[in-house]
């Protein structure tokens, strides 16, 4: 259950982005049916904009009931993973990565939106790919591991500002105190916004914009990297949740039939409520929160990310590095091209209908492999165990989740018809984290078949010798620590190597080396002014084919500061050829660490 008081870094992180999602899905609801209807279908496109959201609440709880009952510990793409194949749990994890992608999106969205309702700024077409790339740099840079609460402070203060606009109207219209002359002022506010483009199926529309209510009660129930017990949120919270978005969109609808907000319009519809009750004082503050809002539900978003990516790491669904602690370099990086990603898609899908349609397609889309996986769990059961009470339970749950499964794919095939174009780049943008995953997948099945043990030790045997080679560049105390800790381990042999690169400096080495007194003997390779890496290479499988079965084991001095200027400047001391040298078998590369400054500690 959602907890009162969250304890750890997580269960912020889980309950902002919770919270955040549900104002959003409270806000821009209406705002999506309103664009789609015209003047005489807002009351019927109102009506099933409701009955949608009600249904696909209903369904979404009654499913997340028997999901926290029968799976609590399992994920959806775990479920999928487990029943149906490996490759159903990466299209489901690729699903949740673009959910979240999706929500950046809708937070800028907002944001901007409310910007645009208060100041008239010219360049706002290119506000949405700004705000998501700059709203990502405190997750690449580190800052988002700061605490969370405070975007669950003004999601819940945003959603408490609409509902006492809310009210104050129902009270004005109660006492008949409803001033009609602002009424006509915010009529002419949201005229003078952009019209809806493309409206070809106005109450398919609208009903997406109802099936949002499910999508994201769907979407946060479940909760990223969070303790096995804790993985889903409680049936109980998520009802207290869905009754307080449908009760807050079906009272912003009402008023906007009520008021005769003006149709297929840009505008957000309860920022013109708010200008109807209060005028431009109560739409500037109500903007101002939907601003912090847009832009706590683009954080939070980004948040989840690298949570979500160390815990598909650990489902084997990525690579098992991102789960590391410390591979925050590698999580960061994806981060980056999800965010890249992200602005692409607003060029192509700028608006909030479109964005909510795709977020819609996707989330049901993850819901109908889920239920699938849940039905073939419930066959299973069916089919090994004896116990009546067991087998009862699994036959309800396939019914249920075979209607369910039913139910999503009607939702999937209604965007698909609305806007063959919104769908289209949906699955174009879905693509795109599934193609990576399914890289991984295939690439990692490879090599560990070719990394199999096998049953029989034939082939295996111990190295007959292992010799030593350092590589010098010149003579100086790094390079005489690497010869000395490489005759410590007693090799079978030790040379030290010199590429003659530059005759001149060729000779120094040369004297250096002997006026050193290190008894290991100096192997000179290549000719004057030759390549580096070649005469190396070519010297290491020489010596390889006379033993194939011997070690080579190359010592490289590697010189390491603390300073970021003396950093700087050895940043480029390790030879190319090392890359190189990795590639030949049956060769060990090892660097002997200098630390300047270390003798005088």
């Amino acid at each position: 259950m959602l907890n009162l008081r969250p304890t750890t870094v997580q269960e912020v992180r889980s309950r902002a982005s919770a919270f955040s999602t549900v104002s959003l899905a409270i806000v821009i609801s209406p705002q999506i049916v309103l664009r789609a209807m015209s003047y005489s279908q807002r009351s019927t496109g109102g009506f099933i904009a409701l009955g949608v959201a009600l249904a696909t609440f209903v369904a979404a709880i009654l499913v997340s009931h028997r999901l926290f009952q029968c799976v609590p510990r399992r994920l959806s793409h775990q479920l999928a993973q487990r029943h149906i194949a490996h490759w159903a749990g990466l299209f489901v994890a690729a699903a949740r990565i673009l959910g979240y992608a999706l929500l950046v999106i809708l937070g800028v969205e907002l944001a901007v939106g409310s910007v645009n309702a208060v100041v008239d700024i010219a360049w706002n077409a290119w506000l949405d790919p700004i705000f998501i790339i700059v709203m990502a740099i405190p997750v690449l840079t580190g800052l988002g591991k700061w605490r969370q609460s405070w975007i669950t402070g003004v999601s819940i203060i945003a959603s408490l500002a609409l509902v006492v606009i809310l009210t104050f109207g129902l009270a004005q219209e109660a006492i008949g105190a409803i001033d009609f002359e602002n009424i006509r002022l915010a009529r002419e506010d949201a005229l003078a916004t952009e019209l809806a483009p493309d409206v070809t199926q106005a109450y398919f529309e609208a009903a997406i914009g109802g099936a949002l209510v499910g999508a994201v009660i769907s979407l946060i129930s479940e909760r990223v990297m969070a303790p096995n017990d804790q993985r889903r949120v409680h049936p109980r919270a998520l009802l207290y949740v869905g009754l307080a978005m449908f009760f807050i969109i079906g009272v912003s609808l009402y008023f906007v039939v009520l008021l005769h907000m003006p149709t297929r319009r840009v505008a957000i519809p309860s920022l013109s409520i708010a200008f109807a009750f209060f005028g431009h004082a109560g739409q500037a503050v109500l903007a101002i929160f939907y601003v912090v809002l847009g832009l706590g539900v683009v954080y939070a978003s980004y948040s989840q990310l690298p949570q979500l990516l160390r815990e598909l790491s650990l489902d084997g669904l990525l690579p098992r590095r991102l789960a590391a602690a410390d591979a925050i370099g590698p999580r960061r990086l994806i981060i980056a091209l999800i965010a890249t990603m992200a602005a692409v898609v607003t060029i192509i899908l700028d608006s909030a209908r479109s964005i909510s349609a795709v977020f819609v397609m996707t989330v049901y889309t993850a819901l109908v492999v889920t239920s699938t996986a849940m039905i073939l769990r419930s066959r299973s059961i069916l089919n090994d165990s004896v116990n009546s009470a067991e087998r009862r339970t699994a036959r309800l749950n396939a019914w249920l989740f075979l209607g369910y499964a039913v139910f999503a794919l009607t939702v999937v095939i209604a965007v698909v018809l609305t806007q063959p174009a919104w769908a289209s780049a949906g699955l174009v943008a879905l693509c795109v984290p599934a193609a990576f995953l399914v890289a991984h997948s295939r690439g990692q099945s490879k090599i560990t078949e070719q990394l199999r043990l096998e049953a029989t030790p034939a082939g295996r045997h111990l190295p007959t010798r292992v010799h030593g080679l350092v590589l010098i560049e010149r003579v100086d105390e790094a390079t005489i620590q690497a010869v000395t800790w490489a005759r410590a381990m007693r090799l079978s042999s030790l040379t030290g190597v010199v590429i003659d690169i530059d005759p001149v400096q060729t000779k120094k080495i040369r004297q250096a080396w002997a006026d050193s007194l290190v008894p290991v003997e100096l192997t000179i390779l290549g000719e004057p002014r030759g390549a580096l890496r070649g005469p190396l290479i070519e010297y290491v499988r020489a010596r390889r084919e006379n033993s194939p079965n011997d070690l080579i084991a190359i010592f490289i001095p590697r010189v390491i500061s603390v300073t970021w200027a003396q950093q700087f400047t050895l940043r480029h001391s390790t030879p190319r050829v090392v890359s190189d040298l990795r590639r030949e078998p049956n060769v060990i590369i090892a660097e002997v660490p200098y630390r300047l400054g270390e003798e005088d500690s």
